[in-house]
């Protein structure tokens, strides 16, 4: 029989990490958690998240960190797609924010300076054809701090993204994620569907990608 009693309690308390400290650099591996809703725009594959009470859609990720004094630790982010706020044109804010967002990991993934509009930087920023195509690319990014609330407790997350237009960029070593695909609940197909003319956005990159 199971006696939790007589279980030890570990040292230090609860064993909970130490928050990775605001403002701090690192190199980190992206990896897709899933989720259970597909969103044409970005490919094939139920990556994203939906709310049940408003327009609000999220990519979930997780970060691992690769090398320095954090070595290994993850960092878990929610990259938010749409809402209900719209901008003066009518366009959902959290959708700018995160097609911006997800340009910016690719940049920094591939070591391309944002303001770089050469054929070769464009040609692979259009490589990325779907959202399952940064699933293991490895960024560089700033992490700070999140209070927690509602009985949550702090958490680390992704401050900012850099890319080689910053001093604090550390250049991409070519490590690769340690999972070869993220879960994807009820995936239709591993690869990117064929072109449909017919649909605008069906199978077709973001804008950011073209």
């Amino acid at each position: 029989m199971l006696d939790l009693n007589n279980v030890p309690p570990m040292e230090g308390g609860s064993g909970d990490f130490e928050l990775i400290p605001d403002g701090t650099i690192v190199s980190a591996i992206i990896k897709l958690e899933g989720g259970d809703t597909e969103i044409p725009e970005y490919g094939a594959g139920k990556y994203f998240k939906q709310s049940q009470t408003t327009s609000a859609k999220w990519l979930p990720i997780e970060l691992t960190v690769v090398g320095g004094n954090f070595d290994k630790r993850k960092v878990w982010q929610n990259i938010f797609v749409d809402g209900d706020a719209k901008d003066e044109n009518g366009m959902s804010k959290a959708r700018k924010i995160g097609l911006n967002t997800i340009k910016q990991m690719v940049d920094s993934g591939f070591g391309i300076s944002p303001k770089d509009e050469s054929e070769n930087a464009r040609a692979k920023r259009a490589s990325i054809q779907g959202i399952d195509m940064i699933n293991g690319m490895t960024i560089c990014c700033s992490l700070g701090i999140e209070k927690g609330n509602n009985g949550y407790a702090d958490r680390n997350k992704i401050k900012t993204v850099l890319t080689p237009d910053s001093p604090n960029y550390i250049q991409n070593t070519g490590q690769t994620a340690p999972v070869a695909q993220a879960p994807v609940a009820q995936a239709p197909v591993a690869q990117s569907p064929a072109p449909q003319p017919s649909t605008a956005t069906a199978g077709v990159a973001p804008s950011w990608a073209r």
